[in-house]
């Protein structure tokens, strides 16, 4: 161990080292006097003492070279002269510099934007208390598909009371809820939640209280915690709001608490959970959301199992309800950000991919720099400098590089990380989040230090290998020939070629991706998208408890439309479009004779003008009309529908048995052509149809306008005028054209896509780039022969061929390599694509032929350049 000592006179020395190099100098010219003093009382003259003292105390300066060793640190005063001396030389090899710079910077800009999005999006931990613990729980049962959904009230507690895995479990329900009295009447979305559910997550309010367990008993207490946002926004940021009253689908609720700027989980307010008999009991209405914290020392791993087998109890217990139900556990971590995962993976391997190819570019610079210092390098090693020593200088020297390209990729970063905020989707999971943090800056320098370690390491060790006394025997172009070893040359042909393929798995993937996105955009839904807007009205139970008060709601709204003919034709339905909302029923294909099992088909209520204005074709049978509201139960079925349950037949007049009570008979009057109003890339299910004024338990009312103009959003204002004039209190929300809509949907794809395109192009640039370098390096050290060629009669045409052919065997060997990760790679990838797969010979054939392109054209301006060698003046130099 180091004496402290020793280690701070070290250090005091360094700041004394010009005193200290004068009382040196000082003291060995008193010493070297003093000797000739001597010799020269002895009876020497003069000048023979003064020789016989240089003589005696020995080489001067190597004594000053040993005495400046014990006075500071050597191996850092030479990294020191190292770096000063990388640089003079980076200084004065400003087009080296410069390209090998901005290569770096923008490999290591986009990682580390890339790399910034990933941490805050997918990897750091969420902004509740204990957020590694939570989980979800959802089930999934036959009726639904196996799809997993929320859970019943009774399976919930029948979990909470039986599981011992679990700390605690609270559940919550999706709300909305119409804001009054403070301006415009606006819909606010929100929970209704169990009594912890705040405590859960570690949200304390900061003003006010938490809900309580005495609220949900309390049914007729109306209490409401709001979010800081709906404070600052709608009330002002009232530091007194605690106790003051909101109006919210015309009831009053008292605001009993506030909470933190950082906690909004769930929407803009949290009230108690009131659910109705039908929701408390039935255990085959899995509509709430239910989340559990693991016990400490707990995993996921540990917490399923003791969850299948109360799954399994609780079938056995209740096979009507709960035949064939799986409750499962999932990491709220995952759960949160499941839906971006896989496309910012995708998009973090694929930066990867670019940063390589810029590590692989700047390294065959560094290869073309050191070939022609090797005359410098060889100078320094005949003086003694060793292998090492040169290997480190190199090494350093491609530090500075990475160093100063991470300096500027840091800039690129913040750039490319506001750009990505704001040109992300809405609904990205933890975007608000998103932002340029100092810790990101130390990732910037690690990768960086990679970055150089990877650029001039094998650079370095191969240059270093040069024998001193050989290399300065040889003069001109005879030594660049002889210098032009076969290591080197392969070394310069492996970055080339793992360039190549790099870049070809980026094109590869991007044009899969654009692919994909062109098809999502050409989807046919069914009905035509254009001139077609879509909006939502709530309808409060509060207003609207009866079905009698629904009804003359959708009456006067529809009269309303239909008056003001400039709005286009309108229709009403209980659905959105293309909203990724199910409402399905149950359905037993045994009442129809078929040997099938228990399903649920999907459903929607809609008036009689639907199929006209959305221009949904009818195949067969006829709309609904006003009589059917009185006659028998009729509904109309889609094609998907018509042919798994009547193949072979025609189901105008068949009857179905629908209903949640006992089963009902409907009549089948129409069949409708299969759409997608569900998601935009699920394709059509069985679905059917009812009248709209006939259907029960509306909860608001969706609008569809087919306007006359080409801008459907325009028609906003005067679409909430009409409902203001049926209702004053009711806000218009969701306004939206299709379009719209459908490049909702498309977002997150289209930014992705974008994305990847952009580092394709990228890659594709530097490789055209270090082709170009490559073969470029490669004819100015073959001039010599190429000259020698031409006077031995070889024609501009055989030295263009060659040229070109060295360019064309690295980018063929580049493209096999490529094409092969390409097949690899391709499954990651396979499902974020649409109608396309990641084998797509198109798609690869069109990548092959493109890089093979740029790989000619790179390779064509030094060979035009090599053909125009002339030989006299080759052999001359030579």
């Amino acid at each position: 161990m180091a004496d402290p000592g020793e280690l701070w006179r070290r250090v005091v020395f360094l700041f004394r080292r010009r005193q200290m190099e004068r009382d040196l100098a000082d003291e060995m010219r008193d010493h070297l006097e003093r000797k000739a003093a001597n010799y020269a009382a002895a009876g020497m003259n003069p000048a023979d003492a003064l020789h016989a003292a240089k003589r005696q105390l020995g080489n001067a300066a190597l004594q000053q070279e040993l005495s400046r060793a014990s006075w500071g640190f050597p191996t850092l005063e030479s990294i020191w002269q190292d770096v000063r001396y990388g640089l003079r030389g980076l200084r004065q090899s400003l087009g080296f510099s410069t390209v090998a710079i901005l290569t770096l910077a923008l490999g290591i800009g986009a990682t580390t934007a890339i790399f910034s999005i990933v941490n805050t999006i997918l990897l750091r931990p969420l902004p509740y208390q204990d957020s590694e613990r939570i989980v979800t729980l959802r089930s999934s049962t036959p009726i639904f598909f196996n799809a997993e959904i929320g859970i019943s009230k009774p399976n919930f507690d029948d979990v909470k009371a039986q599981a011992h895995s679990f700390e605690s479990m609270v559940l919550c329900e999706q709300a909305s809820m119409t804001l009054t009295g403070k301006g415009e009447p606006e819909k606010l979305s929100g929970a209704l939640v169990s009594p912890n559910f705040l405590a859960f997550f570690g949200a304390h309010p900061e003003i006010g209280r938490d809900l309580q367990p005495e609220d949900e008993l309390a049914r007729n207490s109306n209490v409401i915690v709001i979010t800081h946002g709906l404070w600052q926004r709608k009330l002002g940021g009232d530091p007194n709001i605690a106790g003051k009253s909101l109006i919210l689908d015309q009831k009053a609720y008292t605001v009993v608490g506030v909470l933190p700027a950082k906690f909004e989980p769930q929407g803009e307010f949290y009230a108690p959970s009131k659910l109705d008999d039908e929701m408390a009991e039935e255990r085959r209405i899995p509509g709430l959301w239910a989340y559990a914290k693991l016990n400490q020392g707990t995993t996921l791993q540990t917490a399923q199992p003791e969850l299948d087998t109360l799954t399994a109890r609780l079938a056995a217990q209740y096979p009507a309800e709960n035949g064939g139900m799986h409750i499962k556990a999932h990491s709220l971590q995952e759960d949160t950000v499941a839906s971006a995962k896989r496309g910012l993976s995708i998009l973090l391997g694929a930066v990867g991919f670019l940063l390589a190819i810029a590590c692989a570019n700047v390294s065959n610079l560094i290869l073309a720099r050191g070939a022609r210092r090797q005359k410098e390098i060889c100078i320094r090693a005949a003086l003694g400098a060793s292998r090492t020593r040169i290997a480190r200088q190199l090494l350093i020297e491609s530090l500075l590089v990475a160093m100063l390209g991470g300096a500027a990729g840091l800039w690129i970063a913040v750039l490319g990380i506001r750009a990505f905020k704001t040109s992300a989707p809405p609904d990205l999971p933890r975007l608000s989040e998103l932002q340029f943090e100092p810790a990101i800056a130390w990732f910037a320098f690690l990768l960086s230090s990679l970055s150089g370690v990877l650029c001039g390491l094998a650079p370095a060790l191969h240059t270093s290998r040069s024998e001193p006394n050989f290399t300065l025997a040889l003069e001109g172009r005879v030594r660049a020939t002889l210098l032009r070893s076969s290591s080197g040359s392969r070394l310069r042909s492996l970055l080339v070629v793992s360039e190549v393929a790099l870049a070809l798995v980026l094109l590869t993937g991007s044009a899969l991706m654009a692919k994909s996105l062109i098809r999502t955009l050409h989807i046919d839904t069914g009905f035509p998208t254009e001139q077609l807007l879509t909006a939502h009205v709530d309808l409060p139970e509060t207003r609207y408890a009866s079905q009698a008060a629904k009804q003359e709601f959708i009456r006067r709204l529809r009269d309303e439309l239909a008056a003001r003919r400039e709005l286009g034709q309108s229709s009403l339905s209980d659905q959105g479009m293309l909203n990724n909302t199910e409402v399905s029923q149950i359905f037993e294909p045994k009442t129809l004779g078929l040997d099938q099992k228990t399903t649920t088909l999907f459903f929607r209520a809609v008036d009689t003008n639907y199929f006209a204005t959305l221009r949904i074709p009818l195949v067969s049978g006829r709309a609904f009309d006003d009589h059917d509201l009185d006659a028998t139960p009729v509904v109309i079925v889609n094609e998907s529908l018509a042919r798994r349950f009547f193949p072979g037949q025609n189901a105008v007049g068949k009857i179905l048995q629908l209903g949640t009570g006992p089963d009902v008979p409907h009549q089948i009057i129409g069949i409708a052509g299969d759409v997608r109003d569900i998601r935009l890339k699920s394709e059509p299910s069985p679905e059917y149809y009812v009248p709209l004024l006939k259907s029960g338990g509306m909860g608001g009312i969706h609008i569809y306008l087919r306007t006359h103009g080409t801008n459907p959003e325009s028609m906003a204002m005067a679409l909430q005028q009409v409902v203001w004039k049926v209702d004053k209190d009711l806000p218009v929300s969701h306004v939206e054209s299709m379009a719209t809509t459908i490049a909702r949907h498309v977002a997150e794809p289209r930014l992705h896509t974008w994305l990847l395109s952009t580092f394709a192009a990228a890659g594709l640039s530097l490789t055209l780039i270090g082709i170009y370098g490559v073969i470029s390096f490669s004819v100015a050290q073959r001039t010599q022969e190429i000259g020698i060629r031409m006077a031995l009669g070889a024609e501009r045409t055989n030295v263009l061929q060659l040229v070109l052919g060295q360019g064309l065997r690295l980018t063929l060997l580049g493209t096999a390599v490529g094409l092969a990760a390409t097949f690899i790679l391709g499954r990651l990838i396979a499902s974020s694509l649409f109608e396309v797969r990641p084998n797509d010979p198109a798609t690869l054939a069109g990548t092959a032929l493109l890089m093979l392109a740029v790989a000619m054209l790179a390779s064509y301006i030094p060979a035009r350049r090599a053909t125009r060698v002339d030989p006299i003046a080759a052999l001359r130099e030579g």
